[in-house]
């Protein structure tokens, strides 16, 4: 029942509730006297559902004890000039409540209520995203007793409870955001796995992508989420790392006289190739040459035959020290005749490459190795008929 109903209610049943505590009058009541006391009583009343406007939630049990034990008209006026004052008072506070709040909304403080509308979007907006909504509960219960409460616990009670409500909108808001950021981050991997895929993605990192996709999307608290998004993150950095995959040697400057056309010179000293088109370098990247037992051909070719895969066979029988089992290489480039190639070559770490590597372990048998990123820009970028000169 709506209080303002409970409390005419109330009103309706006091004569009946005074007589049965005082038990039947013995001797007859002054007309007069009654029509004084009831427009007393009246007047009382009135003061009283003033305070409750004005105040709002309290033990309005206390109340209705004074009003029922009033004597007389003079005690009800008494009641009725104190409950005007405190009216007045409750009054002057609820305008500072509201003027504090930005101010009224369905009868509470705006900023409040606004925020608690706030909270609910934000907790459905994490609902739809599968993520934990807590502590929508917690708080919508917490505004729901506050909104019952007068208002000077109001007042007391209004700075903590807007902070904590927009923290929580916050909070929920930035779990949304979270999850659909690792999710965009996880989905993405897929077009850079197609772009790595050029280069090659090492087993690990497949696997390390599947984890993070999976994580991506089981994610719901903000523990779950933080993880998953650091894995999401790492498994693309790793990605684009192979995909930019170049090295950092400074372009050597323009050839004496320019020239047309490509030409690759591969340098044996410094272990460096570099790309010139018409004359100017477009791109330099280090080598591994052939071993001082089977040395790169020096001299200036063309190249004849280019492919994104070739199987590589052995021309040494099983048992010489040069023999090698059949092998797969990417993006080779053919520029003698005797099989010499530009192609790449997976089992060699990046970091061999360069100054020395032609005695090392990882020298070739005449080829050039170059590591997989830049040779993917090589090979997209050199025609047939590119010339390469090798030289000391």
């Amino acid at each position: 029942m709506p209080r303002r109903q409970a409390f005419a209610a109330a009103f309706a049943l006091l004569p009946l509730a005074v007589m049965l505590a005082c038990g039947p009058v013995s001797k007859p009541v002054d007309p007069e006297a009654q029509q004084v006391r009831d427009a007393a009583s009246r007047r009382a009343w009135d003061a009283l559902t003033r305070l409750e406007g004005a105040r709002g939630g309290a033990d309005w049990g206390a109340y209705l004890s004074q009003f029922s034990a009033a004597p007389d008209a003079p005690a009800f006026d008494r009641l009725a000039e104190e409950w005007t004052v405190e009216a007045q008072a409750a009054d002057l506070a609820r305008q500072f409540l509201y003027a504090t709040a930005g101010g009224v909304q369905d009868g509470q403080p705006k900023d409040v209520m606004g925020l608690g509308a706030a909270l609910d979007k934000a907790s459905a907006r994490d609902a739809a995203a599968g993520v934990v909504t807590e502590p929508a509960v917690d708080l919508g219960v917490r505004l729901g007793g506050y909104m019952q409460l007068d208002v000077d616990a109001q007042i007391e009670q209004h700075d903590a409870l807007r902070d904590d409500l927009q923290s929580a909108v916050d909070l929920l808001n930035g779990r949304a955001d979270a999850k659909a950021h690792v999710l965009s981050v996880a989905g993405g991997l897929d077009a850079l796995v197609a772009a790595a895929q050029t280069v090659g993605v090492p087993a690990a990192l497949n696997q390390q992508i599947a984890d993070a996709k999976a994580a991506a999307a089981a994610a719901s608290t903000d523990d779950e989420l933080r993880g998953a998004t650091a894995k999401a993150q790492a498994a693309s950095d790793a990605l684009t790392s192979i995909i930019n995959r170049t090295d950092s040697a400074p372009l050597p400057p323009c050839l004496p006289g320019g020239g047309g056309g490509q030409y690759i010179w591969i340098h044996l000293e410094t272990q460096q190739l570099v790309a010139y088109q018409d004359g100017c370098p477009v791109m330099a990247m280090p080598v591994t040459t052939g071993r001082p037992a089977l040395p790169t051909d020096r001299g200036t070719f063309r190249i004849f035959y280019k492919t994104p895969w070739y199987h590589m066979v052995s021309p040494w029988p099983k048992g010489s020290p040069f023999y090698y089992p059949p092998t797969w290489v990417r993006y080779a480039m053919e520029f003698v005749g005797d099989g010499t190639f530009i192609h790449n070559a997976d089992w060699q770490p990046d970091d061999s490459y360069g100054p020395g590597s032609e005695y090392g372990p990882y020298a070739s048998h005449g080829c050039v190795h170059v590591q997989d990123g830049p040779l993917v820009k090589l090979y997209a970028w050199a025609q047939l008929g590119a010339v390469v000169h090798v030289s000391d």
